[in-house]
Formats: C-alpha cells, sequence, structure tokens
C-alpha cells in the first residue's frame, strides 16, 4: 500500500470512526493534531479513533476532538478537508476552501474553552511557518559561522560578500518580519472572512514605505507611541484579523450585492488600515510590551526559578493543548525585542526529557510490541522537537512515565534558567533540529538538553514499573479499605464516621438527603455503644434541616465523638493488623504470576514477529501480482509472460514461510507450558483470596455492614494477571 492510499484509508477510518462526515462542524490542525468540533461528540468512537494506524492518541479537549498524528497530519487534514468538499455535506464550506466558521456558535462549550480553541486555531498554522523562517535563520548562521557564508550587514557587496549571502539575508531576514500578514490569514480564513482583501490590508501594515524607526505621535509613560510598520509582531494582526473578518460579514449580510462587490473591499483597506495605524496599533503596542516586559520578569526570576517553572510545566501544558500561546509569546519577545529566549530554552530541555522516559519505557519492558511503539514513539521528537507522540502513545496511558519525564524537565529547565542558557533564533520545535537556535551556548545547550533526555531515562527506569505485584495492588487497597471503614485508632468506627459527616455538614455544596441518611445510620450503629450522645446528634439533625450552620456546636460534638472508644473498633484493629501481616505472603504469589507473565510475553513477542513476517511476505506477494497485472495489460508478448510468471510467483512464493511456521511451532509449545502455569496460578490465586476474603468477612461481622465492594477489590487485584490475560473476567465495581 503506497502512501496516498494508506493516507486515504486513514481519513476514510477517521471519517468513519467520528460519525460521518454530516458530524464534522470544524477541522483544522496544528503542528501535530488534527483538531475537529463535532455537531454531536456522542457519535465519535474514541477508543477506535486510538487503534487506527499512525494515529498516536486521541482526546477531547477545549470542545475538540483532537487526533495526535505527527509530522503528516497538515496531508492528513487536507485530504479529510477535500473530503468534506467533495461529499458536500456542510454549510459552511465557502468557495472551494473547507472553511471552519461559526467559531463561538458551539453549544455547550465554556467561553474560555471557546478562546483556547480560537486560539490555538488561529496560531495552527502559523508554526510551519515559523519553524521554515528559523531553519533559514540557523542556515545562515551556520554558513557565517563556518566561514563558507557572509553577514552582509558588514562590508560591501562584491568584496565582502556575494549575492548569494545578500539574497540568503533578505530571505531570513524579512521572514519574521512578515509573521503578522500570516496570522491575519489564518484569523481571517479561519473567521470565514475574505482572505485576499485581508491579505492586502495585512501588507499594507509592514509597508516599507513607513520609516522602520516610525513616526512619532504622543508618548505615555516610558512608551513611544508611534506610527510604524508592524514588523515582527502579532498581537495587531490577530486583533484587527478578527475585526476585518466580522466587519466583512456584517457587510455582506446587509449591503446590495452590488454595493457589496464594491464597498466591502474599499471599507475593508481605507477603515482598516485607518484603524491599525491610528487606533489598535498603539493600543495593542501597549499591550503588547506590558506583556513583554512581564514575561520577561518571569523568566529572570532568581536561580533559574522561572525556567524550573517552564520545565515542569511544558509537558502538561502540550496535553492541555494551550502550549501554543506562551509559545508565540516567546517567539515575539526573540523576534521584536530581539531577546535571547530561555523560556524555549527551558521547554527544548523539558522536550527531551519526556523523551527520554519514553526511551526507558521501551529499554525496560518485555513486549516487543512496546518496545517497538516507545523507540518510534521518540524518533519524531528526538529529530525535531514535538513530543506528541511520546506523550500520547506511551507516557500517558503508562502513568508514571509521563510524571517523570515531567520531573526531568523540571530539573532541565532548572538548569537551563542557572547557566542562563539562550537560544538566538527559531530552528524547529526542538530536538536536534532545534541546536541550529544556538549561537553562544550550543555546547551547554547539547549538555544541558542530553543530560535532560538521560535523567528522563534514568528515573523513569528505576521508578516504572511494567507490572505492579499482587502485593502493591492489596496493600493499596487495604489502605483504601482501612479509610473507608475506619478500621484504624480506638476511637469507635462509627464515631469516626459520624465526626467524617459533622465536617461534611459545613460544605455548603453538600446532598442534604445523602448526609442526612448517612448520619442516621452511624447514629444508630454508635447509641449501640454510647446512648448519652443521641441528644446531639438528634440536634445535629436539626440543624441540617433547618439550614443552620453552628460550627461551636458541631465543634463540641466533635469533641465528645473523639473519646468514645470501643471493644469492637479493638477487635476491628486486630483484624486489620492481622490482614496486613497476612499480605506479606503474596511474595510467594509473586513466583508463579512472574513465571506466567514471562511465558505470555515470550508467546506475545512470537506472535508479533509471526505478524510482522506475514505483513512483509503479504506486501511481497501483492507487489508481484501487482506487476504482473500491469504487464499482462500491455500487448508486448514478452512483458505479458513475465507478468504471468510474477502472478505465479506471487501465488507459490515460500518467502519468509519457513520463519512463520517454525515460530508458529514454538507458539503451540509455548501454549502448552502456558497452560499448566494457568492451573498452578489459578489454584494459588484462588488460595490468597480465599484468605483476603476470610478478614474482610470478619470485618462485615464485626460492623454487621455488606462489604462485597471491598471484596472485589482484593479480587480484582489478586488476580490482576489472570484479568490482563483474559483468562478471568473483573467483578465490577461501583463506588459511591
Amino acid at each position: 500500500m503506497n502512501k496516498s492510499e494508506r493516507q486515504e484509508l486513514m481519513v476514510q477510518n477517521i471519517l468513519e470512526k467520528v460519525g460521518g462526515s454530516d458530524n464534522v462542524k470544524d477541522v483544522y490542525n496544528c503542528a501535530t493534531r488534527m483538531r475537529l468540533t463535532l455537531v454531536n461528540p456522542d457519535l465519535a468512537k474514541i477508543n477506535e479513533l486510538k487503534i487506527i494506524t499512525n494515529i498516536r492518541g486521541a482526546l477531547w479537549a477545549n470542545g475538540e476532538l483532537q487526533l495526535i498524528i505527527g509530522a503528516e497530519v497538515s496531508s492528513i487534514t487536507e485530504l479529510l478537508k477535500s473530503k468534506l468538499n467533495n461529499n458536500n455535506t456542510k454549510k459552511e464550506i465557502a468557495n472551494t476552501d473547507f472553511n471552519t466558521k461559526k467559531v463561538v456558535a458551539e453549544q455547550n462549550v465554556s467561553l474560555w474553552r471557546r478562546f483556547l480553541k480560537s486560539v490555538s486555531a488561529f496560531f495552527g498554522p502559523l508554526i510551519p511557518f515559523l519553524i521554515g523562517v528559523g531553519l533559514i535563520m540557523a542556515f545562515q548562521q551556520f554558513l557565517i559561522r563556518t566561514h563558507l557564508g557572509s553577514d552582509p550587514s558588514k562590508g560591501t557587496l562584491g568584496v565582502d560578500y556575494n549575492m548569494f549571502d545578500y539574497v540568503l539575508n533578505v530571505i531570513s531576514s524579512n521572514g519574521f518580519k512578515m509573521m503578522g500578514v500570516i496570522a491575519m490569514w489564518s484569523v481571517v480564513r479561519y473567521l470565514g472572512g475574505k482572505v485576499p482583501t485581508a491579505l492586502a490590508l495585512a501588507l499594507l501594515m509592514v509597508s516599507p514605505i513607513i520609516p522602520e524607526a516610525g513616526i512619532d505621535l504622543f508618548k505615555l509613560g516610558d512608551w513611544q507611541i508611534s506610527i510604524k510598520p508592524f514588523y515582527s509582531t502579532i498581537l495587531v494582526f490577530i486583533v484587527m484579523g478578527v475585526i476585518i473578518a466580522y466587519s466583512q460579514k456584517a457587510m455582506e449580510k446587509h449591503f446590495h450585492p452590488v454595493a457589496n462587490f464594491i464597498l466591502n473591499p474599499f471599507l475593508t483597506i481605507l477603515i482598516g488600515g485607518f484603524l491599525a495605524f491610528f487606533v489598535m496599533g498603539p493600543i495593542m503596542g501597549i499591550v503588547e510590551n506590558a506583556l513583554l516586559k512581564a514575561f520577561n520578569w518571569f523568566m529572570n526570576l532568581p536561580i533559574g526559578i522561572g525556567a524550573l517553572i517552564v520545565g515542569l510545566t511544558w509537558q502538561p501544558l502540550v496535553v492541555l493543548g494551550v502550549h501554543n500561546i506562551l509559545f508565540f509569546a516567546a517567539v515575539a519577545d526573540l523576534s521584536v525585542n530581539n531577546n535571547p529566549s530561555i523560556f524555549l530554552a527551558a521547554a527544548f530541555a523539558a522536550a527531551w526529557a519526556q523523551m527520554g522516559a519514553t526511551i526507558a519505557v521501551g529499554l525496560k519492558t518485555k513486549k516487543t510490541i512496546d518496545k517497538s511503539a516507545a523507540f518510534l514513539a521518540a524518533l519524531p521528537g528526538i529529530i525535531s522537537g514535538p513530543t506528541e507522540s511520546c506523550i500520547y502513545g506511551v507516557n500517558l496511558p503508562k502513568g508514571l512515565p509521563f510524571l517523570t519525564g515531567v520531573l526531568a524537565g523540571g530539573i532541565g529547565g532548572w538548569m537551563i534558567g542557572i547557566f542562563k542558557v539562550t537560544l538566538d533564533n527559531l530552528a524547529g520545535l526542538g530536538g536536534i533540529v532545534g541546536f541550529l537556535a544556538y549561537t553562544d551556548d550550543l555546547v551547554l545547550a547539547i549538555v544541558i538538553d542530553l543530560a535532560s533526555l538521560g535523567l528522563g531515562i534514568l528515573i523513569t527506569y528505576f521508578l516504572w514499573k511494567e507490572e505492579k505485584t499482587e502485593k502493591t495492588l492489596t496493600l493499596k487497597t487495604t489502605s483504601k479499605f482501612a479509610k473507608l471503614e475506619h478500621l484504624k485508632g480506638l476511637n469507635d468506627y462509627s464515631a469516626q464516621e459520624l465526626i467524617r459527616l459533622v465536617r461534611k455538614s459545613n460544605k455548603k455544596s453538600i446532598d442534604k438527603e445523602w448526609l442526612l441518611n448517612n448520619i442516621e445510620i452511624s447514629k444508630n450503629e454508635i447509641i449501640k455503644i454510647n446512648k448519652e450522645i443521641e441528644k446531639d446528634i438528634l440536634t445535629l439533625i436539626e440543624n441540617i434541616k433547618g439550614d443552620k450552620q453552628d460550627k461551636v456546636f458541631n465543634n463540641e460534638l466533635i469533641k465528645k465523638l473523639k473519646v468514645i472508644n470501643s471493644d469492637r473498633q479493638v477487635q476491628l484493629n486486630n483484624v486489620y493488623n492481622e490482614l496486613k501481616k497476612s499480605l506479606a505472603d503474596l511474595k510467594k504469589l509473586n513466583v508463579f504470576t512472574k513465571k506466567h507473565y514471562k511465558l505470555s510475553v515470550k508467546k506475545s513477542n512470537l506472535e508479533y514477529t509471526i505478524n510482522r513476517f506475514t505483513q512483509l511476505r503479504e506486501d511481497k506477494n501483492a507487489s508481484l501480482f501487482n506487476k504482473g497485472q500491469k504487464l499482462l495489460g500491455m500487448n508486448n508478448k514478452e512483458k505479458m509472460e513475465k507478468g504471468r510468471q510474477l502472478v505465479e510467483v506471487s501465488n507459490t512464493s515460500n518467502y519468509k514461510l519457513a520463519k512463520i511456521e517454525a515460530l508458529k511451532s514454538k507458539v503451540v509449545e509455548l501454549e502448552k507450558l502456558l497452560s499448566v502455569s494457568e492451573k498452578d496460578l489459578s489454584g494459588e490465586t484462588l488460595k490468597y483470596y480465599s484468605n483476603i476474603e476470610g478478614y474482610v468477612n470478619k470485618v462485615e461481622s464485626i460492623k454487621n455492614k455488606d462489604l462485597t465492594i471491598i471484596k472485589y477489590l482484593y479480587y480484582n487485584d489478586i488476580h490482576s494477571l489472570e484479568i490482563k490475560e483474559n483468562l478471568l473476567k473483573p467483578r465490577i465495581i461501583q463506588v459511591a
């Protein structure tokens, strides 16, 4: 299957799993994610989307469905848009483009989420542009540093530098100056305005006719307000883009078609130009300067605290999908003020740490399929920086690796801050390509980024465990059991429960009916051992019914409850201590589970290899068959004969067959061993579960309470491996 066929199939699968093309309301992409807004989100089958080939993850965020695809996301998104255009299923399609409109029309989505969604949609298309411009700048710096090129700003044309140096400098130096033009194009396109007219206005806003130093208007504090070309800035373009898009649609709605045809572009450019230079430009200039000052203050906090916070929060922000806002703030500071960026350097270090966590999973896991997935997920990030494939494909589903990656990222960011490592231009989003962005601090940046990678590997390797033991799982459940049922301490369990409920009664948001029911149950229990407390509890009930909050009374009641001890609580203490001691014996069960798990992994790895060889065999035979069919369709006899032979070979080929058969024989042998191991494991788990169940039964007897839920928890813990291997079904737990 070639690339175009694979992408076609992928798009078809996506459409099927999101409820069809009629259910797609908006679609756009950022650097690695396709973002869809659906008419009916309930139709999306998110678990099925996650297993589509080349989709590294799927999640809901900010009211949209985000599919983590990677570097080819742009081509996949365009293909999806073209399919939606061809099907003619969306009213929002305008001109020949699939236009993602109605940005604020989603129901049941908060204003904040709509804002985040819009920001992501605005900035997404800018990322490839910025990466391209950044790489060109890095390439120019590389040529100058290696003396293969010269700096045209120093010297004379034809003497100190040549025409190639001059043209390359024009390309690299003007890239960031045009950043606002691309921003306005993105905003107006997303909001459904008229892009050509908006682009004309954007180009006027960066007109070289106006002196770059600007023409002074007035002074506001330390800021000089001037009319000047809006180079290397995006805020004013985004605001103007929003104004222009909605103004154009308003004119289109209220003007006569002939008047709209003439006046829409005229008013957009004329009034938009005056508005940009005299109103929004100065206002947004003040706002942008204030934001950049605050940004620089934060990044220059003592002992690298700012960079530490960036390192710790960058990957969680990637998960939330809001990292682009800060990314563009840093880019603006880099391009507008020419301030070398500690922020971007810290973010790059955090990305290396997350990749390290993924590599650690690949090194430690015993499953071939997980090894392959981990190393493949880390590869795009190592080359060019994006970590979505690491996060959603490996680290986040496994839990702890994501957290260890965040921890290592915080340390890496802190080192960046302490040593004041700065990034001088933009080259990619990190990774090896990102090293081109450093000038003076290149060696230190490489050392810290690789140290972050190493920390991510080491911390994850030593803290993450592929499979939790039965002892670990049951200890966690026992801790939960003790807390829920008040098994610890001399204070009677019913008194402890009442103390908890009294404290809850102070909260305004508590469910009154639930609270009163539980207080009544605990009252009936506690008066069995202390009749005197009943009067106070009845007063508490009356206070709750009358919405009266008497904190003084509640505190006094808690004091009285704390001194109520009982023999039955001593019995619970004894059962709890015996239960904890018995869990030490689960080390013996671990011998059986380890043996079975090892055999199971071996079988899984062999089956993975068989599937891989089978796929290679099928691909080769399909290739031979297709070539043969193509030759058979020709008029040349020799080619037709060769085609016939290729078709015959495709049907009789033994390619990889011997290896596949040998591996299948090994699988059969392993299945025999697994059958014996299953019986041994089943007997052992039954024995240990029965022992634990006995202790839970004792607690049931003392408290006269049904603890089936606790038994289910222990059952799932003891039989965790059998449940994962689909030998047993888990017992369903519903905890209120």
